[in-house]
């Protein structure tokens, strides 16, 4: 164990917190019982790919899962795959792939781990059809705050599995999870490309989409006004029947060794695109404004031209993006952040019509702007919604953080009324009041984590900032205990 500096991997958000590794569920026992002992609150971490306070506990434990990394079993019959919490996504899908299975609903980052996928219930871009990333996990096994392994399905402590799915690492740390794996006739997809002119021909379009492809998202102009607001491109795919080769493991490799190629050369450019997009972000009214109009009618002209569409591997379309353009990190700066809003498909125009005059109105546009396709589901702090979501992703200055946090008060404030949501690993700036009024479930979650941790052994800065009845139950006299000790150690 060590202090360490930890960070959101977007904006300013930052923490000082004893970081623990843990590599099997002896050390995880050991972590509890040494949080116990001192006094302090223990916070699980992943991949660290929280985009806000999910994985900050400043002042106290940290507690690593990522080198619990073992692909217990996969199970090619049943399609199934056993796992520990700090596998990541790329490790199933390289193991899947040769036997004509995928994990469905994840992210574009491939390195992000099972468990926090699961704690965050990360969405992907087939979310509309397969749900999200809780909806592919049939059991897990969470170490509660007694140290004891609780096994939880939905037939089996379900209350206790529909709160660690979505609870941001709250009610315990998951040790094991049990994956459905999907069948699939390929690995490779057919992406078309769909520019659309403006928000209601884009819904109308989306609904065609939904009933003939297998995943969508779609580019945003935050931008366009008049009879253009909304306008965007969507990008579909629907699964190839054959795989174009018989060398089916060749197939897979040289996609796996594409992708870590991306990744070295997106590592290298990172400090350069983040320099290059905050000289733009200057002058963002005019920088975001071009591009979007250049991307807009590149999409038509490409569109018309009969090259829009092309087949590449699902691991190329689910993963080389976040290689290929600038990520959240370097287009938000330092003092920017993302934040995802769902709306109902009931009430879909007039909250994203109202969201982006919002924008169009605040110091700073957007940069970038994407939506996604969900459907419902039984987590309770899941963000899920039968509708939409937008991820904003905004760079604001300095000297407008004050003024921004108003305009995007009034986005969490229309998402709101219209019955929406906030995804929680996305959230900065959410107020107490806003979050219970977004998740009127939540004294159910709390209800549940006081049966399995009635001592909040396991807090977060997000849960004494949103979630909890009182901020902080836990007190400064376990880290001052402990680095005293610490320091007499050191001089005896």
């Amino acid at each position: 164990m060590r202090w360490e500096n930890t960070r959101a991997l977007v904006g300013p958000m930052h923490a000082y917190s004893l970081v623990a590794r843990v590599r099997n569920e002896q050390e995880c026992l050991e972590s509890i019982r040494f949080a116990r002992l001192n006094g302090f609150s223990i916070c699980p971490k992943g991949g660290g790919y929280s985009y806000g306070d999910a994985i900050l506990n400043n002042d106290y434990l940290l507690l690593d899962t990522s080198q619990m990394n073992r692909i217990i079993s996969l199970d090619k019959n049943s399609a199934q795959a056993v796992v520990e919490p700090g596998v990541q996504l790329i490790d199933i899908q390289k193991r899947a792939l040769p036997h004509k299975l995928i994990l469905a609903s994840v992210p574009s980052e491939p390195t992000i781990t099972i468990a926090g996928a699961a704690s965050a219930n990360v969405n992907g871009k087939d979310g509309w059809r397969v749900g999200n990333f809780g909806d592919q996990v049939i059991r897990i096994k969470l170490m509660t705050a007694s140290g004891k392994i609780l096994s939880a399905s939905r037939t089996e402590n379900a209350e206790v599995f529909f709160a660690a799915i979505g609870g941001m690492g709250l009610v315990g740390i998951i040790v094991e999870l049990t994956l459905q794996l999907k069948r699939i006739p390929s690995i490779f997809i057919h992406v078309s490309r769909h520019p659309v002119p403006n928000l209601s021909a884009m819904l109308i379009r989306l609904q065609q989409v939904k009933q003939e492809n297998d995943h969508a998202v779609v580019w945003l102009d935050s931008v366009a006004t008049g009879d253009k607001l909304g306008r965007g491109v969507i990008h579909s795919t629907r699964w190839l029947k054959d795989d174009g080769e018989k060398n089916l493991e060749r197939s897979i490799a040289g996609s796996m060794q594409r992708l870590d190629s991306r990744r070295a050369h997106a590592a290298a450019l990172e400090p350069l695109v983040a320099r290059i997009v905050s000289l733009m972000m200057n002058f963002q009214t005019i920088s975001v404004g071009l591009f979007n109009k250049l991307y807009y009618r590149y999409s038509v002209v490409r569109t018309r031209l009969g090259t829009a569409d092309n087949d590449e591997s699902i691991i190329r379309y689910s993963f080389d993006a976040s290689f290929m353009i600038p990520s959240a990190a370097a287009v938000c700066g330092p003092y920017g952040y993302t934040i995802q809003l769902t709306v109902p498909e009931t009430r879909s125009v007039e909250a994203i019509t109202e969201m982006l005059k919002v924008c169009q109105q605040s110091p700073c546009y957007p940069a970038k702007l994407i939506m996604r396709l969900h459907r419902r589901d039984q987590h309770i702090l899941s963000f899920c919604e039968d509708g939409y979501s937008l991820n904003f992703e905004f760079h604001p200055k300095k000297r407008q953080m004050a003024e921004m946090k108003e305009y995007v008060d009034e986005l969490i404030e229309i998402a709101i009324k219209h019955g929406g949501k906030v995804h929680l690993a996305k959230d900065h700036i959410l107020s107490r009041s806003q979050f219970q009024r977004l998740y009127p479930r939540y004294g159910e979650f709390l209800a549940i984590k006081r049966k399995l941790d009635p001592e909040e052994l396991f807090q977060s800065d997000i849960y004494r900032r949103l979630i909890s009845d009182e901020s902080a139950a836990a007190t400064d006299s376990g880290p001052v205990k402990y680095v005293k000790q610490m320091a007499q150690s050191a001089s005896a």
